[in-house]
C-alpha cells in the first residue's frame, strides 16, 4: 500500500470514529432530553395536585372556620373531664355547694365511640327531693356549672312534703379522650 491509500484509509477510520461518536452524542442527547421532558411534566402534575390541595384546604377552612370556631369556645368546658372521676367529683360538689337533699345517685361510665375525641361519658342517674324553687335554681346552677353536659332524662313529681318537688334526672357528661 501506498501512503496515498494509507492516507485515505486512515482519513476514512477517523471519519467512521467521529461519525460513531457524533451518533454516541446524539443519541446521549435525545436520552437527556427525554428524561427532562418526563421529569417536567411530572413537575407540572406535581403543581397542579398542589394547587388543587391548596384551594381544597382553603375551601375546608372556610366551611370549618365556625365549626372550629365554636370547639375552641367549648373546648375548655370539655379539657375539664378527661376522666369520668373528674365528672363525679364536680356533679359531687354542685349538689353540695346547691344544699339539695339527695336522695339516690348512681354513676356509670359509658363508651361513645372509641378512638374519638369524645370517647366515653358519664352518666350520673340522680334523685333530688328538696323545696320547689330551691331545687329548680339548683338544676339551673347545675347546667351553668357543667355547661358541657346533657340532660337526657328530667322528670318531676310532686313531693313528699306540701312545697317539695321529687326530680329524677339524669346528666350525662362528655370525658374528652387526649
Amino acid at each position: 500500500m501506498n501512503n496515498h491509500k494509507s492516507a485515505c484509509l486512515l482519513i476514512l477510520m477517523l471519519i467512521t470514529g467521529m461519525l460513531y461518536g457524533v451518533n454516541q452524542l446524539r443519541n446521549a442527547t435525545n436520552t437527556a432530553r427525554d428524561l427532562s421532558n418526563e421529569a417536567r411534566i411530572e413537575a407540572e402534575t406535581a403543581e397542579q395536585q398542589a394547587q388543587l390541595a391548596q384551594i381544597q384546604l382553603k375551601s375546608l377552612e372556610s366551611k370549618t372556620a365556625e365549626l372550629r370556631s365554636a370547639f375552641t369556645k367549648w373546648e375548655p368546658h370539655f379539657a375539664n373531664y378527661s376522666t369520668p372521676q373528674d365528672a363525679e367529683q364536680r356533679i359531687a360538689e354542685v349538689i353540695r355547694d346547691g344544699d339539695v337533699f339527695l336522695l339516690s345517685q348512681k354513676f356509670e361510665a359509658r363508651e361513645v365511640e372509641k378512638d374519638a375525641l369524645i370517647s366515653e361519658a358519664l352518666i350520673a342517674d340522680l334523685i333530688v327531693e328538696d323545696e320547689y324553687s330551691k331545687t329548680l335554681n339548683w338544676l339551673g346552677r347545675l347546667e351553668e356549672a357543667i355547661p358541657s353536659c346533657r340532660i337526657s332524662r328530667c322528670n318531676i313529681k310532686r313531693g313528699e312534703r306540701g312545697n317539695d318537688i321529687h326530680l329524677e334526672l339524669r346528666v350525662e357528661i362528655p370525658v374528652l379522650n387526649k
